[in-house]
């Protein structure tokens, strides 16, 4: 995969000067207007692609661009060319930020309504006003090589590599993968600790600057701009032609500029009308939305990949350990051992952001027998130790429907505490309410005796150590194997050697594929370990998994239900467990909160609790 793109990058950087310097004027001309174009459709790639934001107002940030390019060159006639296509980008982007931040908590349907909206008043306001230059008739010249159709068109084909460069780079970072996983989830990201409406604003602002760049090179190669450019209905078709071509892709961007610039000249040369043209791309991208597997360039990156790692393991590798490193660890053996090589404990420790670190116990403190249904939050007390994890009183209600009512347990360092029920009985109602994606919760939440944990948002808890996975898995699709490894072990203030030890022992201890696998060919098994991978990565001082085992495998859930008994004991994180597969509680296990609408029917160590008359009755249907 790696050499097609470099193979692609050396066909490019000879074909273009051989392009530029051997064809007429009028196709270099045609040329430079793709390269043009395709800088607007990268920008819609970026908020539309990466983001998945229906943006229809790149155009209106183009005009911004432009019009400021325009302006200066009236008001500073003997700047630098470049540098005023720069300055164009730097107008456009205050507009995007506002936009972004302005809308930061809407998406779909409404915010492409905000940005239609965006684009209808600035198409006003510039009707009124015009661009400068229009009036005097005085048009933009840039100075030197680029006032000549071979210099623009290597200055524009520059533009839009340099503006590659910079968001490859910048996909590769913190920020790019957050992007990902906004697209994949906005709840989903804000679990990995990821500023959400930050990072969406940044990227539609990132957007606005690629489009106003775009602008200001279209006020060099037309000289003077009018608004039929910029209007509302340009600004569709833009997105129409990225979206069918994949324009989140440089490929994309590319052919996205070229179905611009030559279909309208193909069909004019025809004597065929434009809006045939026009026609043809709704239509095609209608049906790239329809099938959903991305544009153009999207589907053939997708199938390059697919033909890359066809002999790649794409599945975790979870085989049971032998049964005297099982021995090893606390609890009962979960399955027919298979002799793999132990997993080391790490030799990272990272403390807490927001409370002093607690040591873990001893197995005897960190999970206290206790009377079959005790109050859960009681039981940590006699240790001394405060418990990672104490959720007293939580109380959730749907208008008049109490979801959970006065539920308390106590999550002990060292220990995994499984949370069971049947469906329906609240458990991910507990795990949302606890990591902080409901609005109106009742009771306390602490995290290792620190209370006020409860009035934090989702994402603020993410980061001050608690961490959780989904019902339904929710990695970033567009990311690797680890690039989304690095995203979530990316939150913590520590040093990169220590993240990047944390990552190592985690990829090896849940038996990853390897980094540069994407993340779309796993299976949903493979992903929802890679989700808790991805929380483990992070140091957390406390994990809820909802249902890790659903998706995998009869061996693949002896072997997680082994390790997950150990995550304790190799990350020191404390893990709160929600599962339906009793064998599973069993294996991994050593205490249980059981549910039924939304009340603590039973609490103990597992065999007892789930031995309890109430919780045969009514989860286990007489099973003993």
């Amino acid at each position: 995969m790696r050499s097609v793109e470099l193979g692609g990058w050396a066909l490019l950087a000879v074909a273009l000067p051989v392009l530029g310097w051997l064809l007429p004027v009028y196709w270099v001309y045609l040329l430079a207007s793709v390269a043009v174009t395709g800088i607007i459709a990268r920008s819609i790639g970026l908020v539309t692609g990466r983001l998945g934001l229906i943006t229809l107002c790149q155009m209106s940030f183009a005009a911004i661009g432009g019009w400021t390019v325009s302006a200066l060159a009236l008001a500073w006639p003997a700047a630098p060319f470049p540098l005023l296509v720069l300055a164009g980008g730097a107008a456009a982007a205050p507009a995007g930020l506002a936009i972004g931040l302005a809308t930061a908590r809407i998406r779909g349907v409404e915010f492409a309504i905000v940005t239609l909206g965006f684009a209808a008043a600035l198409d006003l306001v510039l009707r009124q006003g015009g661009f400068p230059g229009v009036v005097t008739g005085t048009p933009v010249i840039p100075h030197g090589p680029f006032a000549e159709p071979r210099g623009f068109f290597a200055l524009a084909w520059t533009a839009l590599v340099l503006v590659q460069l910079a968001l490859g780079a910048l996909g590769r970072s913190r920020v790019g993968l957050a992007w990902g996983a906004v697209r994949s989830g906005e709840r989903a990201a804000a679990a990995l600790g990821v500023r959400v409406a930050r990072v969406k604003a940044l990227g539609f602002a990132t957007g606005a600057c690629i489009a106003g760049l775009g602008g200001g090179l279209l006020a060099g190669q037309f000289g003077l701009l009018t608004t039929s450019v910029f209007t509302p209905l340009t600004s569709m078709m833009q997105l129409v032609t990225a979206v069918l071509c994949g324009a989140s892709l440089f490929g994309g961007a590319v052919l996205a500029g070229a179905f611009s610039v030559f279909l309208p000249e193909l069909l004019r040369r025809a004597g065929i009308p434009l809006d045939v043209g026009n026609a043809l791309l709704a239509v095609g991208a209608f049906d790239v939305l329809r099938r959903g597997r991305g544009g153009l360039a999207e589907q053939l990156r997708a199938a390059l990949q697919d033909r890359a790692f066809a002999r790649a393991r794409l599945q975790v590798a979870l085989a049971p350990t032998a049964p005297d490193d099982a021995a090893a660890s606390p609890g009962p053996p979960c399955a027919p051992a298979v002799p793999v090589p132990p997993v080391p404990t790490p030799t990272v420790s990272v403390p807490a952001v927001s409370a002093p670190a607690v040591s873990a116990p001893a197995a005897s403190e960190a999970a206290p027998a206790a009377e079959t249904g005790a109050p859960a939050a009681e039981t940590g007390a006699a240790s001394g130790v405060p418990p990672r994890l104490a959720v007293a009183g939580l109380t959730v209600r749907y208008g008049g429907v109490t979801a959970l009512d006065e539920v308390s347990l106590s999550l002990m360092a060292g220990e995994v505490h499984a949370l069971v029920g049947p469906n329906g009985a609240g458990k991910s109602t507990f795990v949302d309410a606890v990591t902080g994606f409901l609005p109106e919760v009742g009771g306390t939440v602490a995290l290792d005796g620190v209370s006020g944990f409860d009035a934090l948002p989702a994402r603020e808890r993410a980061v001050r150590g608690v961490r959780r996975t989904f019902q339904h898995a929710r990695p970033v699709d567009g990311a690797t194997v680890g690039g989304f490894l690095r995203l979530a072990a990316a939150g913590r203030p520590d040093a990169g050697p220590e993240r990047a030890e944390r990552i190592r022992v985690a990829v090896r201890f849940l038996g990853l594929p390897e980094a540069d696998v994407p993340v779309r060919l796993l299976d949903a098994g493979s992903r929802r370990v890679l989700e808790i991978a991805g929380a483990l990565v992070a140091a957390p001082r406390a994990v809820l998994l909802d249902e890790p085992a659903a998706g995998l495998g009869e061996a693949e859930r002896a072997g997680l239900a082994e390790r997950v008994r150990r995550i304790p004991e190799v990350f020191d994180c404390a893990v709160l467990l929600i599962e339906h597969d009793m064998g599973f509680v069993r294996a991994a296990a050593s205490r249980a909160t059981v549910l039924d609408d939304g009340r603590v029917i039973a609490h103990g160590a597992v065999d007892r609790a789930l031995a309890e008359p109430r919780v045969i009755a009514g989860y286990l249907g007489g099973e003993a």
